[in-house]
């Protein structure tokens, strides 16, 4: 990595294997001097582009309203660009690639020398102990109180006699057997398109139901 300056090597075009070398800024287009014309590349424009590298060591590349316009990486700039090692730049015919770059001032992060260590914090005396009053004297216990006398025990309540139980009902008749219920079969036809339904119970009786005036009626009952 350069200390000066940025290098950058075109890679395609009139100017292939030329180095660029910018150590403040660079104007690259057909009506440039030097190094700037790429060669004389007719696809740029008479002041295409600005290389240029700040104080702190970053380069960076703006396109000047150029017609071609200019691309970093396959895309094509609006504003200034900051560069990277291995960035791709086109310009009209020309391509060039960013080899290197200034190394950029940090701050100084030496440990300065002979300083004293720093003095131990004072170590903190324990609190005094507080004085432990003495314990009172102990009280003679009293007497304890008199149990009260039993109280005499109540009579215990005479048992009444106990109400005889009314006779239980006898049934007038004996309840009849269960009897078996025949089944019972209903059949449903719905006509959607005549509006009505016929409901057969077993093979006796059909109840029709039309739809009128908004609701279900009974039409007619038949038997079978």
């Amino acid at each position: 990595m350069s200390d000066a300056g940025a290098r950058l090597e075109v890679v395609g075009g009139k100017a292939a294997g030329q180095s660029l070398f910018v150590t403040d800024e660079l104007i690259i287009g057909r009506f440039v001097e030097g190094p700037g014309e790429l060669g004389g590349d007719e696809e740029i424009s008479r002041s295409h582009a600005r290389l240029s590298v700040d104080a702190s060591g970053l380069c960076a590349i703006e396109d000047l309203g150029s017609t071609n316009g200019t691309y970093v990486n396959g895309l094509r700039i609006s504003a200034p660009q900051t560069l990277s090692e291995g960035d791709t730049i086109e310009l009209g015919g020309t391509t060039v690639v960013v080899q290197e770059l200034p190394k950029s001032a940090g701050p100084d992060v030496t440990a300065p020398r002979d300083v004293p260590p720093p003095e131990p914090p004072p170590v903190s005396q324990p609190p005094a102990a507080a004085p432990v009053a003495p314990s009172p004297e102990p009280t003679p216990a009293s007497p304890p109180p008199a149990e009260p006398a039993p109280a005499e025990a109540a009579p215990a309540p005479t048992a009444s006699p106990a109400a005889p139980s009314p006779p239980a009902p006898v049934a007038s008749h004996a309840e009849p057997a269960n009897e078996p219920v025949s089944s019972l079969v209903l059949n449903v036809h719905v006509d959607v398109e005549a509006r009505q339904v016929l409901l057969t119970v077993g093979d006796s009786e059909t109840l029709r139901l039309v739809f009128e005036a908004g609701r279900w009626q009974v039409a007619t009952s038949q038997s079978t």
